[in-house]
């Protein structure tokens, strides 16, 4: 018995042995191999973010965007709407108020449609405080700036008493 408790002790002992040595597969993660996985994860995170922020960027310029283009419908809308004069600036100047910008955000530009005989679509910058008669074509130029200076658009409305 002691020879074979001798040989199941020797035999555990180097079983121990093995299991106690330490294995390629287990040896863990070198601190290069964790400062790349850190690079790698820090360069998609970098990216993701840069992404993001250019979708902000332009989500933020669409809304701007809109938001002249309602001043725009709306002081056209209101223009249409109004009878035929010479000046047309406070229709405009409502249309900014009511979206909450300074007055100095809108314009217009009244333009008569002038027929001297040589060639009839000339148009004209009109001049107050010219009375407009009846049958006067006018072609008002409506332009919007975002107060922030960003975007600018114009919208371009023909305007007479002809029914």
């Amino acid at each position: 018995m002691t020879e074979s408790s001798d040989m199941r002790t020797s035999s555990h002992r180097a079983g121990d042995r093995r299991a106690a040595a330490p294995d390629d597969r287990d040896r863990g993660s070198s601190l290069i191999e964790i400062l790349i996985s850190l690079v790698l994860i820090g360069t998609v995170v970098v990216s993701m973010m840069a992404a993001l922020r250019s979708s902000i960027t332009a989500s933020s310029l669409v809304f701007e965007a809109a938001q002249v283009e309602t001043v725009l419908l709306n002081a056209g809308d209101r223009i249409s709407r109004a009878p035929q004069r010479c000046e047309y600036e406070a229709y405009v100047d409502a249309a900014a108020v009511a979206e909450g910008w300074p007055l100095s955000t809108t314009t217009v530009q009244v333009d008569l449609l002038v027929g001297d005989g040589t060639d009839p679509s000339d148009w004209q910058t009109q001049t107050c405080p010219d009375d407009v008669s009846a049958f006067d074509v006018q072609r008002l130029t409506i332009t919007a700036t975002h107060p922030d200076g960003k975007i600018t658009r114009t919208l371009t409305v023909v305007k007479s008493d002809v029914e």
